[in-house]
């Protein structure tokens, strides 16, 4: 769910999913499968949440894949 409630981990909430994969997305594009296992070594993430993340930054035009590399449409300076 995107919007927290007072009952939910806020680690596991979709919007600071997507902060941290957009973090390490301004360091350098990784391959999905890369982004995945890093994600889940230091944050527990599951497979499922990996996926709605990165659908709701593709949707949200944050995110593009090419060449099965996700880079960001435009980072920040």
């Amino acid at each position: 769910m995107l919007i927290p409630t007072k009952y939910e981990n806020l680690n596991k909430n979709l919007l600071v999913a997507g902060a941290d994969i957009i973090s390490h997305l301004q360091k350098k594009p990784y391959n999905i499968e890369e982004l995945f296992q890093l994600l889940k070594k230091e944050k527990g993430m599951n497979l499922n949440q990996y996926f709605n993340c990165l659908t709701f930054l593709w949707l949200a035009d944050i995110l593009v894949l090419e060449d099965a590399d996700l880079k960001l449409v435009m980072k920040r300076k």
